[in-house]
């Protein structure tokens, strides 16, 4: 954490860093695997735990539960749902990876980073790009997508 502040980054992204990694090592603990021999397949459960599982709330929802999941009219921001969304899931698997990136530069951690990052055709990013034509988003991890084979087997 102290790498990350020192970065320059803000409160807010520090706090959701935080929060991510509490979370990731704390389902690590319950299915007991050592944080530094975690693979691809553990970290695909858990992408699959954060899809199904509901949100831990202090209180039940009673008012806001009709409003989840639609539209703000004011903000144009999406009500939080129980669920997970996608880009938390995103974002959690970018941490991972992140904080196992970190251990690995330094000669600890697991020997290879288990969150798989997104690639088309095994190429870099920005491969061959076409200069006439925008920049694609590249190099994002691969979300929750990565799973349909795995979710159609069982």
């Amino acid at each position: 954490m102290r790498d990350f502040v020192a970065q320059g980054r803000r409160v807010g992204s520090v706090r959701s860093y935080a929060y991510d990694l509490l979370r990731w090592w704390r389902w690590l603990l319950v299915v007991d695997v050592a944080w530094d021999k975690v693979t691809s397949a553990v970290v695909r459960a858990f992408v699959l735990w954060l899809q199904r599982t509901s949100k831990p709330r202090p209180t039940p929802r009673r008012k806001t539960a009709a409003t989840a999941g639609s539209i703000n009219p004011i903000t144009r921001k999406q009500h939080p749902g129980d669920q997970y969304a996608v880009r938390t899931i995103r974002h959690s698997n970018a941490v991972i990876r992140s904080f196992d990136e970190f251990w690995i530069e330094r000669g600890a951690g697991p020997l290879v980073n288990p969150v798989p990052q997104e690639r088309r055709g095994g190429r870099r990013p920005s491969a061959h790009h076409n200069p006439l034509e925008p920049f694609r988003a590249e190099g994002r991890l691969r979300g929750p997508g990565w799973l349909s084979p795995v979710l159609q087997d069982g």
